[in-house]
């Protein structure tokens, strides 16, 4: 990859002319953000990073009254995938769905947990299955993020795997089970619900998945009470994590490769998604750790169903160790690939990485 120019790095069609993702990823200067560290949105480690310092930051921006911008519901978030949106009503709350009908087995994509998540982080997998294939199509968004609605209560593994046990098993309805496709924490709330409920799940793919590598490192339960029970501070913590320039800075130094460079499409979703309303509100349970599942390696490893893991390699560009892939290769049912990229190989080997889906797909 060293000896390789920058457009050659990046994902092209079937033509050999780059894809829309990758014409963004040029937009944004490599100077453009500086050495700007904030926005940590990755995992509780990343997270922990200089939070002190963006705490007392955001406290003193809230004692000087700084204007607040307008929130906005969620429905007002644009359409991320081109598909249909629809919204499932789920005790007293709904969550939101992308969706298209067709034929054979059901497909379902499944966005990651972080201070900026939605179903825009699947759009390079969906778009491309979505153009090349007629089987039905689906993309969940989790209760907090994207067009879902975002509520006042304790986000946790149990409440979100409870939400897709109930999209797989009174929307999608597979016969057979469907095959899912995961990315980071995504991955691993689908990987339980394939343990329970095997009928539900026919395969598993995860991208980047968590819980694969060491433990999240907790920042602390009495620390995260104590800042955002801080009248005003959760709201105006996130909005300092969740700026254009700090989420750009976060992407360019931790998810993509210099090589692939950081679309802009990312950067804006990000930010449409934080400015509406209630978007804070899961954000002392991610950066607690307490969003991410205990002994998820274990749950992989009960797993009966075909599993394939993709992952990036690119070391300074990983959200997770992967310390326990060793031990999944070795198991009949798992299919391990590693891509020279950083951690989202599905946006910067786009079409290897549907390659390697359908060849899975395929082989089932």
């Amino acid at each position: 990859m060293a000896d390789r120019g920058k457009d050659e790095a990046k994902p092209r069609t079937e033509d050999g002319t780059l894809t829309d993702d990758a014409k963004d990823a040029g937009k944004r200067g490599e100077g453009k953000g500086g050495d700007a560290k904030g926005g940590r949105f990755g995992t509780p480690a990343k997270a922990a990073a200089g939070l002190t310092a963006a705490a007392i930051a955001a406290y003193g921006v809230y004692l000087m009254g700084a204007s607040r911008g307008r929130r906005r519901p969620a429905t007002e978030l644009p359409n991320a995938l081109g598909l249909r949106i629809d919204y499932v009503p789920w005790g007293d709350v709904h969550y939101a769905y992308y969706c298209r009908e067709g034929r054979g087995r059901p497909l379902v994509f499944l966005h990651s947990v972080n201070a900026v998540a939605s179903a825009h982080e699947m759009r390079p997998l969906v778009r491309a299955f979505a153009r090349d294939t007629d089987r039905p199509i689906y993309a969940l968004e989790w209760l907090g993020f994207g067009h879902s609605d975002r509520p006042e209560l304790d986000y946790t593994p149990e409440l979100l795997e409870d939400q897709l046990e109930h999209f797989l098993e009174t929307l999608v309805r597979p016969a057979g089970g469907a095959d899912v496709v995961g990315l980071s924490l995504g991955a691993a709330y689908a990987a339980e619900v394939a343990r329970r409920r095997p009928d539900l799940v026919r395969s598993l793919v995860g991208i980047e998945p968590a819980g694969l590598g060491e433990e999240p490192m907790e920042i602390g339960r009495g620390w995260a009470r104590l800042l955002f029970t801080l009248p005003g501070v959760q709201r105006a913590f996130y909005d300092r994590l969740t700026t254009p320039e700090n989420l750009y800075a976060f992407a360019k130094d931790n998810l993509f490769s210099s090589e692939y460079g950081v679309p802009e499409s990312f950067v804006e979703y990000g930010a449409e998604t934080a400015r509406v309303d209630g978007a804070s509100r899961p954000l002392d349970d991610f950066l607690s750790g307490r969003l991410f599942p205990d002994d998820v390696a274990d749950t992989f490893r009960r797993l009966r169903q075909p599993v394939l893991l993709v992952h990036g390699t690119v070391e300074d560009r990983r959200l997770e160790s992967f310390t326990h892939l060793p031990e999944m290769e070795s198991r009949p049912n798992v299919s391990i690939v590693g891509l020279p990229t950083g951690a989202l190989p599905h946006w910067e080997r786009t079409g290897e990485v549907v390659e390697r889906i359908r060849d899975f797909h395929g082989s089932l």
